[in-house]
């Protein structure tokens, strides 16, 4: 496969994270990230399961090799120690993993003879090392790095796009098969096998694939339930390459023609999504997004008769935390979680979600913006929700959609300089059904 960075694109995150360090690493430290070491399948004999490099290690280098280690200090820069493959590797696998940035670095075996002789007075071991990041120096150097990872870099966002250009055509095949009389399953099989055909080279995560009362299950695994006629059929599905991913949430309707009561759901969700990207730019925090979005949906459910009540009353007992149970989104890219929050050991909830994210957004940053509202059976009729939300939940009118059962719509947006880009809108969604 031709490379998807160059050498440059190499060089210039290296320099950004150089920088980023320059104020936290002294001049005889070093710092050490590690590409990590296959794990073996449980009784496996010798099969291991699929590598996987440290996603900080895949970023600096380019490379997917197990064994290898990348090496900075201020006084050597940026060294690479490189692991060759053995005969038996080629024997049995050939090149599966051969550079994707052709850079040579120095043989890693070599390393603890250069650590020895440089002498340096600390070592800092970053990646998929085996050690834990304790609080201290370690800690900040990782934040550092994740920070800098987090902003997307224009080689970055093309090969994005080109996934997105995938899940597009997955999308599309599955939208056209959809027809009451299909399974689940088959969605899967449809949504997949275009995408295979396309170029993915795997699924960031399991398919989700729910129709019905299934759709309130927020990772449904698709079953071999046949989708009836006038129900809603959600999809949470991505692409990945070389563990660059999009995710991306769509939700259909079965028939031509879905009730009243799914076109209103629909359309508060459609409506809150997009009033959340709107915000989605440089300086705003994401839990006030996320707020928004919880905000919007408690107002929505009022004015539909499933909450009741004064709004301000709503608003301050979370109430809608039971029909919205999840974070509005999180960061994406080199994985789905990508970067994620490590930095935040304390975090918060906000309307009774805890945010994988509670930072303030910047330009280069890549998030899913997910609002949803489910009507999830174990929630609404567990005795601790009767209890605290009994007086604001309208429970007769509840009874009338729980048989919806809910709707997601996910895109993946590119925090800008003049505001946002929406990198997945070539997967077509519609304001109504």
């Amino acid at each position: 496969m031709n490379a998807i960075f160059t050498t440059t694109d190499i060089q210039l995150r290296k320099q950004r994270l150089a920088a980023a360090w320059q104020s936290i690493l002294s001049n005889d430290e070093v710092v050490l990230i590690h590409s990590g070491t296959p794990i073996q399948k449980p009784g496996g004999l010798d099969q291991n399961y699929p590598f996987l490099p440290h996603p900080s290690y895949f970023w600096l280098t380019g490379r997917r090799r197990e064994g290898e280690v990348v090496l900075y200090s201020k006084n050597s820069g940026w060294i690479e120690f490189q692991k060759a493959y053995t005969r038996d590797q080629l024997v049995w696998e050939g090149n599966m993993h051969d550079l994707l940035v052709d850079d040579k670095g120095m043989d890693v075996s070599t390393l603890d003879e250069y650590l020895k002789k440089n002498k340096f007075s600390q070592l800092y071991h970053l990646g998929q090392s085996g050690q834990p990041v304790t609080a201290g120096k370690t800690f900040d150097l990782r934040t550092a790095l994740d920070q800098t990872r987090r902003k997307k870099d224009a080689a970055e966002i093309r090969f994005i796009k080109q996934l997105a250009d995938i899940a597009g055509h997955g999308y599309g095949a599955l939208k056209k098969a959809l027809h009451p009389g299909i399974t689940e399953k088959e969605v899967q099989v449809i949504y997949e096998s275009e995408i295979f055909r396309r170029g993915a080279q795997t699924v960031p995560y399991d398919s989700i694939v729910g129709a019905g009362t299934n759709a309130a299950i927020l990772h449904a695994l698709p079953t071999q339930r046949i989708i009836n006629e006038n129900e809603f059929v959600l999809v949470d599905a991505g692409v990945d390459v070389y563990d660059y991913c999009v995710d991306i949430t769509r939700t259909y309707g079965s028939s031509a023609n879905m009730s009243a009561q799914h076109k209103a759901l629909y359309q508060l969700v459609y409506s809150v999504q997009m009033e959340c990207i709107e915000l989605t730019k440089s300086g705003n925090f994401w839990r006030d997004v996320h707020s928004k979005a919880a905000t919007l949906f408690t107002e929505g459910l009022l004015s539909m008769g499933i909450l009741k009540g004064n709004l301000s009353d709503l608003i301050e007992k979370q109430v809608i935390s039971v029909f919205f149970p999840h974070g509005l989104g999180h960061l994406v890219g080199i994985r789905v979680r990508d970067t994620g929050h490590e930095e935040n050991i304390n975090p918060k909830t906000y309307f009774g979600a805890r945010l994988r994210v509670d930072i303030q957004l910047e330009e280069g940053h890549l998030i899913t913006v997910e609002p949803g509202v489910y009507f999830i059976k174990a929630l609404l009729e567990a005795a601790d929700t009767r209890d605290r939300f009994n007086a604001f939940i309208n429970w007769n009118e509840l009874s009338k959609w729980m048989h919806i059962g809910g709707v997601r719509i996910e895109d993946n947006i590119l925090v800008t300089k003049e505001g946002n880009e929406n990198l997945t809108q070539v997967v077509e969604k519609l304001a109504d059904i």
